[in-house]
């Protein structure tokens, strides 16, 4: 059950940061690689909170090949990710991300061997079905515009690090290095950025926006650091499947939070909100829980 419960940790803080992602994406940095560039640095001054939690160890050197493929992984996926925030609205970005879930079962059973039974194949056919149902507007299916290629890219190098992630965690045994090692080397990969001179120049030049805008970065690093935390520590006692699954929510507390800070703190929604809209999401969103439910009680 604790490990359950961490899970849902882990689109709760998703949430919250896409939330905040998409004011930084769209009203402070222009180019991906300088919101990569100190979203990354802003990240890794966190790790040393897990140190409270755990002592890491040393791995071997095959573990940290998986470590070093990870934290590619946790910076090549964000420019696509936020080449995508500057064009869809939030909610969509977050159920666009379950295309590239589907080979998560897949690649768990012939990696890891991991089986689901049929009703939670099921249930998976069900969040999925539902997740990208709620990306379509009105009744024809969109056109396939670079949002979606973009959001398909992000989302199967998504899907590929949690199955790697749990293949570490059945190698190596510890969720602490896990959540420290590819963490700390993705914190440093983007220092390279500052060898390309247009991506330089544009780091420099932004670098008093960031200042600006430090307390929503710290903030929103924080929120992205503690799911991080629950999710690596959830995979440590489930299966990728069953994490993507209760990830699959992240549309829900999305939503659930954007109307928090209309109703209380007066902040416009980034989304175009109606009553149809309303009804079509709640439809997916009942659909997605029922999904969830499959999956996880096994």
């Amino acid at each position: 059950m604790e490990f359950l419960l961490a899970a849902f940790g882990m689109p709760i803080f998703a949430a919250m940061a896409v939330i905040i992602e998409r004011h930084l994406s769209n009203r402070t940095f222009k180019h991906p690689t300088t919101m990569v560039f100190y979203v990354s640095i802003s990240n890794a001054l966190f790790l040393p909170l897990l140190l409270f939690l755990g002592t890491p160890t040393m791995p071997s050197p095959e573990v940290w090949g998986c470590y070093l493929i990870l934290a590619a992984i946790y910076i090549g996926y964000l420019y696509p990710y936020y080449l995508a925030m500057k064009v869809i609205d939030p909610s969509i970005v977050a159920a666009l991300f379950a295309l590239g879930q589907v080979s998560v079962p897949l690649l768990s059973y012939f990696w890891l061997g991991d089986k689901l039974d049929f009703a939670q194949y099921v249930g998976f056919a069900v969040i999925i079905l539902s997740s990208v149902a709620l990306s379509i507007k009105g009744r024809k299916i969109p056109k396939l515009n670079r949002a979606f290629y973009y959001m398909v890219l992000a989302s199967l190098l998504v899907a590929f690090a949690e199955v790697l992630k749990k293949y570490t965690l059945i190698e190596d045994l510890s969720w602490i290095n896990l959540a420290i090692f590819p963490g700390a080397i993705s914190g440093m990969i983007p220092l390279a950025f500052l060898l390309v001179k247009p991506w330089r120049k544009d780091i420099v030049r932004n670098f008093p926006p960031y200042l600006k805008k430090c307390h929503l970065f710290v903030v929103n690093e924080f929120i992205c650091f503690l799911g991080m935390v629950c999710g690596v520590y959830a995979l440590f006692g489930l299966s990728p499947v069953t994490l993507i699954s209760v990830n699959a929510t992240q549309p829900i507390f999305m939503l659930a939070f954007a109307y928090l800070l209309l109703k209380k703190f007066g902040v416009p929604l980034m989304e175009k909100i109606s009553p149809q809209v309303i009804l079509k999401k709640m439809f997916y969103f009942i659909l997605i829980i029922l999904g969830v439910m499959l999956v996880i009680f096994e």
